[in-house]
């Protein structure tokens, strides 16, 4: 395995100021330098992540190499991946769960509308899609990208989730949640599936992906996710679907086309996300198949569009199909496992209350927005007086929440 070289760039918050200081840099230390190849040039030195201090578990899930950031990872015999625009991106087989190469593939940062995957999967099983459901206003003036709901008018739960996955729309995802029980319920059912499924670099903190502190994931997760979504046969027709003629008024409807241009341009491509904001920058999640082999790409924190990162690791990936991983994308079985060990160890962590706004405020290319002042005022007299780091553990193991019973 090598570290070739590259670069990656590095939720409600305690108004301590050492704490606001701490979380600036929580889960990095330094890690040793590989020895060189004779004849090959220096490797960047990578850094190692801490466990998130909201794991259930002590360990960093899908292997030791998925831990790293800084430089790509990748199986020294492998040909060398392509240089993809973004702060961390990974490849993957679906069936097998291989990671076949990453960049910072647990590094925490906004997921932008990536996260509506989470609410596809978190949420359908508890809805029919033949219920109807009338928006409201405030389903109707969500801030952001929007398929277009009109207040006072009814709509099919399925008319919904095409709004939500074709057009991305922040609506429609409102109105899903609130179908589903309503926005706190919908963000537990998300939060407790991202549990499950091993996504533990992820906390939800809305249905669409608005940037807000504390809402984050990673792209090891939304590989996680993505997979689950590839694995429902609902949201896998939602997400390869290209055009929908959607409900306007009177009774005459408009088409909304699918945001996922590799749906059009990339052969195989079968979904599934993409996502923009300010802080988050362009995000992706990608599917596609290829003689009998279906591969996800996860693409966070590019500059342009995300989406031909993507084809370029599916390219890189389809064209050399004996690579050796250099990890795995875990299941829901050793999931399960995983917290029982930790359980019987004694070794599940506690949620630590400080580290809402920590990644958010210092992801590459963020900014300010809602983030409260008093946090930047903290974080200010932390420097001033030099608050040593932390990461905060309750003592006493506690049950993890969520559901890990299999999906019905």
């Amino acid at each position: 395995m090598r570290l070739a070289s590259g670069s990656g760039h590095g939720r409600r918050a305690w108004v301590l100021p050492a704490v606001a200081l701490a979380f600036l840099g929580w889960n990095a230390m330094p890690a040793t330098e590989p020895p060189s190849p004779a004849g090959r040039e220096p490797t960047a030195t990578p850094t190692v992540l801490d466990v998130p201090p909201d794991s259930p578990v002590e360990r960093i899930v899908g292997g030791e190499a998925m831990a790293t950031i800084g430089a790509p990872v990748v199986d020294d015999a492998a040909p060398r991946p392509p240089a993809v625009d973004a702060r961390s991106w990974v490849v993957a087989e679906v069936d097998s769960g291989d990671v076949l190469a990453a960049l910072s593939p647990h590094q925490r940062q906004a997921p932008a509308s990536t996260i509506k995957l989470l609410t596809a999967v978190a949420t359908i099983p508890e809805l029919d899609p033949d219920d109807s459901y009338v928006v409201t206003d405030a389903d109707a003036s969500v801030d952001g990208s929007r398929v277009g709901l009109m207040p006072d008018q009814e709509y099919s739960v399925d008319q919904l989730l095409h709004g939500l996955m074709l057009a991305s729309g922040n609506d429609a995802a409102h109105a899903v949640a609130e179908a589903a029980g309503g926005q706190k319920s919908t963000i537990e059912l998300m939060n407790a599936e991202a549990q499950r499924l091993g996504a533990f670099d992820t906390h939800a903190e809305t249905p669409h992906g608005l940037d807000a502190p504390g809402q984050l994931s990673s792209a090891y997760d939304l590989a996680l996710i993505g997979r689950a979504a590839l694995h429902d046969e609902d949201i896998a027709r939602l997400a390869a679907t290209r055009t929908y003629d959607f409900p306007g008024q009177g009774g005459e409807t408009f088409q909304i086309q699918n945001q996922n241009r590799l749906l059009d341009t990339y052969p195989g491509a079968v979904g599934l996300k993409t996502g923009y904001t300010t802080l988050a920058a362009h995000t992706f999640v990608g599917a596609a198949e290829r003689d009998g082999r279906t591969l996800i790409a996860v693409v966070l924190g590019a500059e342009g569009r995300a989406e031909p990162g993507a084809a370029a690791l599916f390219d890189w990936a389809f064209n050399a199909p004996d690579i050796t991983p250099v990890g795995h994308l875990v299941t829901a079985e050793e999931v399960d496992a995983m917290i029982r060990e930790a359980e019987q160890d004694g070794d599940v962590l506690g949620r630590n209350p400080f580290d809402d706004y920590g990644e958010a405020l210092r992801t590459p290319g963020g900014n300010s927005d809602g983030v409260p002042q008093v946090v930047w005022v903290s974080l200010v007299a932390a420097a001033v007086l030099g608050g040593a780091g932390f990461a905060v553990r309750r003592l006493s193991p506690r049950r993890p929440g969520g559901r890990y019973a299999p999906r019905r």
